[in-house]
């Protein structure tokens, strides 16, 4: 009997070691999985911002109207409509611009966008230079209309939408209109017609 309770006891033995073994090794592996995670590398990429260079021609027809005050003009380009080169064959222009209306070589401020396929640069005039010639040939000076007014200069791309999001450079334009009347307190619609050229810097 003794024998037989001695012989349980030692297989009861071997089995709790066994498990106690089996629960300790399993306790070590945990604790050295937990200890040592498998660390996964991260590598964080910088986006590299490529700025790429674009030209830009466009051709436009429109009206132009005008409001004359005692000593300025007021012009706005209305149902202009064209070609741009980033625009496609039905952009738009539109703008206003003011300017003294004592002779048609004073300079001119303004804003404009050319809209187009979805996209639309937004520009400033910086640069502005006008003449105007009458029936007897006479240029520049404060004639009296009938005339027609040349004006050239550059305007500054100053910010973008759509593809052209973030795009900026400087255009060359060449606009020329009519004047039937400059009269203070007067308006009058005119023909309009206008190009613009130039590179633009776009980033993507």
């Amino acid at each position: 009997m003794y024998l037989g309770f001695m012989s349980k006891y030692k297989n009861f033995l071997v089995i709790g070691t066994i498990g106690a073994v089996s629960m300790m090794g399993s306790g070590v592996a945990f604790g050295a999985t937990s200890a040592a995670p498998h660390a996964s590398a991260h590598i964080a990429t910088a986006h590299v911002v490529k700025v790429k260079k674009v030209a830009f021609k466009g051709s436009y027809k429109g009206t132009i109207k005008l409001a004359f005050g005692a000593s300025t003009v007021t012009a706005s380009l209305i149902g202009a409509r064209g070609t741009g080169s980033l625009l496609g064959a039905a952009s738009t222009m539109t703008g206003t611009g003011t300017g003294a209306d004592t002779a048609y070589s004073n300079a001119f401020s303004g804003t404009g966008v050319l809209a187009g396929l979805g996209s639309k640069l937004v520009l400033s005039i910086v640069k502005t230079a006008s003449s105007a010639s009458v029936a007897d040939g006479t240029q520049s000076g404060p004639q009296s209309p009938p005339a027609t007014v040349t004006v050239v200069g550059q305007a500054k791309v100053t910010s973008g939408a759509g593809k052209w999001k973030g795009a900026t450079g400087t255009l060359k334009f060449s606009g020329t209109f009519s004047v039937k009347d400059s009269t203070a307190g007067t308006t009058e619609t005119d023909s309009f017609t206008a190009t613009m050229s130039g590179t633009l810097s776009v980033k993507h």
